[in-house]
């Protein structure tokens, strides 16, 4: 390798890292992870809000029948209530999963291209993210369910919720451990239960820098999203969305990258794992 004189320490050092894209070449910083995900918003934003708005309205169509289903049972004295419980919940409830999928499958399919700066098309996109929207999905619901199973179980079984406390770390600790599952299913290719393993050997010995990383962006996007509403108005709630879903999961998939890269040593986790090359035309 290459190396270069610096006069601060008087001693050779190697080069830096190249930087194609937003983030260099390399394990990745703090600095590297946050500044990556504003750099993918920055520069691929517009291209990503167009196929999660398409896709959030397609999810919406069920979710807007079950709520005609559930207005008109509520003329009825006795049914309406029932069929709110039974229809438009449980269509609320697909519809956010298939919406946090969506957006992980897109960050997936623009972060490979990111990273080494080349260009991205929107119908590109769709053909990277689409087939991978039910490995993604379905590694979402089995990381949830071992997260969040057993408290709902014990709640449906009458348990008073104060009763569940003890179930919260273990929860937590499991939610943050199956962190990477949507994503490595998304770059990898791999079902669901795979993808789960592929999770958790890549954030074992890194809990706490996972939860950290995951946890920030998701608390720093409604308060920029309400930023853009109070600004803006209708447009900046319009494109609220581009950083409510999509910045979490970026934040994820370069902490991904980041992992292959410090257990594995693959220079090439950030742009050639898996399925997805065809973002690019």
């Amino acid at each position: 390798m290459a190396r270069h004189w610096t006069h601060r320490d008087g001693g050779w050092l190697p080069p830096p890292a190249p930087r194609p894209g937003v983030v260099p070449l390399r394990p990745l910083g703090w600095r590297d992870l946050l500044g990556g995900v504003l750099a993918v918003l920055a520069r691929y934003g517009a291209r990503l809000l167009g196929p999660l708005l398409l896709g959030l309205l397609g999810g919406l169509l069920p979710v807007a029948a079950a709520a005609g289903a559930a207005t008109l049972a509520a003329v009825t004295r006795t049914g309406g209530s029932r069929v709110f419980v039974h229809t438009l919940v449980p269509a609320a409830v697909l519809f956010l999963l298939f919406a946090g999928a969506l957006a992980s499958a897109l960050a997936v399919a623009v972060l490979r291209p990111a990273v080494l700066g080349r260009p991205v098309t929107v119908p590109g996109l769709l053909r990277a993210a689409v087939p991978r929207i039910p490995a993604v999905l379905g590694a979402r619901l089995l990381a949830l369910a071992a997260a969040a199973g057993p408290g709902a179980a014990a709640l449906a079984a009458g348990l008073p919720p104060l009763a569940l406390l003890p179930l919260a770390p273990a929860a937590l600790w499991l939610g943050v451990l199956l962190a990477l599952a949507p994503t490595a299913a998304g770059y990898e290719g791999l079902g669901p239960v795979a993808a789960l393993r592929r999770s958790a050997a890549l954030v074992r010995g890194a809990w706490w820098r996972t939860f950290a990383v995951t946890a920030l962006p998701g608390f720093l996007a409604p308060a920029a999203a309400y930023a853009l509403y109070a600004g803006f108005g209708l447009p900046g709630a319009l494109l609220a969305p581009a950083l409510l879903l999509p910045a979490p999961r970026l934040a994820a998939g370069l902490l991904y990258a980041d992992r292959r890269l410090r257990r594995e040593h693959r220079a090439g986790a950030h742009g050639n794992a898996g399925p997805g090359r065809g973002a690019n035309p």
